[in-house]
């Protein structure tokens, strides 16, 4: 018996909708403009009036700040390359530590080995999947720096809790918001809680401009730091005569093409935002009605940027496995993915402690480390990565209402046929 005849017959839909371009005319005139100038990049690495880039690079940055409410926006070519700088910015180098969630994209923590520092797992609240912060202050040291809050899935974290205890301890504070842009806190910008805030305008985030990143700050300091680090600063800082400033910089400048795109995508988020969080409504609403299937949770005065929409499958009230659930809705049309992110401390770059050669630096140079890399120290993580998380990417462009409606036929179809397919399992006749 097919999976197919299980569940019913055909399918709620006979194939998912595919990743939508959402570029149009503006974008495309932008392009245009920027090549008929004939200056793609305008960066020089000196100390020169080209040092901060072009036209559509100074642009992007005014917008963003204006937009999001902060006094200065550097742009950069990818989120990875934006978390590196900020951490760098931060002045956090070897036999440093620096706390971040390890249910995040790898490049949070890297940010953090890149700079010869040592990432602290800390595991997250189980509604918000953000990290949490009643869990900071047993993996506190005095060589601990900052801490890295990852605005997971769409939704801020308690980043009033974790400024408190960072001031208390005197840590920086670093958002990622790669996934977040536009979600708030009582009317405040996620992304600007901290000392430094990321943007990612990767190809598959809310917003896009095929690849790069946005860094916001309101410290002058930092932000200079950021400038010179994305564009050979120690040159910079030479001809500056600058004897205070240490640095290491890079090429991680952003092209006058990618802004030019970036700059007409961030007059659309306002849209796509509402288009996302209209579907993620009508999604949370009809998830309701399903035992064993939570929705997400917007805790009081938090809005949501629903970049995916995750939900808590309960394989005690369904009686199949998480897999199985996953692979009935695959044949109704609906992929969903199953537990998001390997806890990143599971990686075998962490298990074997080796980033760059035979040696296990930096890890090493920390004499007495405050965790080891072993199964058990999130257990929250592991739980929603093991068992279970399910992602569902339906609330964007071009979903529609009716979209989200034979979402929940297709679960409740699965719902149904629940004890079948629970029998299939059992009799190793159906297969995730």
């Amino acid at each position: 018996m097919s999976k197919l005849a299980l569940l019913g017959g055909a399918p709620v839909r006979e194939k998912a909708i595919p990743w939508t371009n959402t570029m149009g005319e503006e974008e495309k005139n932008a392009v245009v403009e920027v090549m008929d100038s004939g200056i793609l990049s305008a960066f020089l690495g000196r100390a020169r009036e080209q040092f901060l880039g072009g036209p559509k690079v100074k642009e992007i940055e005014l917008m963003f700040a204006d937009k999001f409410g902060a006094k200065y926006g550097i742009s950069v070519n990818s989120a990875t390359t934006a978390l590196h700088t900020a951490v760098a910015a931060c002045e956090i180098g070897p036999g440093d530590e620096v706390l971040v969630t390890p249910y995040t994209m790898s490049a949070t923590a890297s940010a953090i080995l890149m700079n010869n520092a040592v990432p602290v797992f800390v595991d997250i609240c189980a509604d918000t999947y953000t990290l949490n912060p009643g869990e900071i202050e047993k993996w506190l040291t005095p060589r601990t720096k900052a801490v890295i809050v990852t605005n997971l899935f769409g939704l801020p974290g308690n980043l009033p809790e974790i400024l408190k205890l960072a001031k208390k301890h005197g840590l920086y504070v670093i958002e990622d918001n790669a996934q977040a842009p536009g979600a708030t806190i009582n009317g405040k910008q996620a992304g600007t809680f901290g000392d430094l805030g990321i943007f990612s305008l990767n190809y598959h985030k809310v917003i896009h401009s095929g690849e790069g990143g946005i860094i916001l700050t309101n410290n002058e300091k930092l932000a200079y730091r950021c400038q010179l680090i994305r564009n050979h600063g120690e040159v910079a800082a030479d001809d500056l005569n600058d004897d205070e400033t240490v640095v290491l910089g890079s090429n991680y400048r952003m092209t006058e093409l990618h802004a030019a795109i970036g700059i007409e995508q961030l007059k659309k988020l306002d849209g796509f935002l509402t288009l996302r969080r209209a579907l993620a409504d009508q999604l949370t609403k009809g998830l309701h009605n399903f035992p064993g299937l939570k929705g997400v949770t917007v805790p009081e005065g938090y809005t949501h940027s629903y970049y995916v929409y995750p939900i808590q499958f309960e394989k005690s009230i369904w009686r199949i496995k998480r897999s199985t659930f996953a692979a009935a809705m695959k044949a109704e049309g609906f992929p969903v993915g199953e537990g998001y992110q390997k806890p990143l401390y599971l990686l075998k770059m962490y298990q074997h402690k080796k980033v760059y050669n035979q040696t296990q630096y930096p890890f090493a140079f920390i004499e007495k480390p405050v965790q080891h890399y072993q199964k058990g120290i999130c257990p929250v993580v592991e739980e929603m990565y093991e068992e279970k998380l399910v992602i569902a990417d339906v609330c964007r462009v071009p979903y529609c209402e009716e979209d989200i409606s034979d979402f929940l036929t297709a679960v409740d179809k699965v719902w149904q046929a629940r004890e079948e397919l629970y029998e299939y399992e059992k009799n190793s006749l159906y297969r995730s």
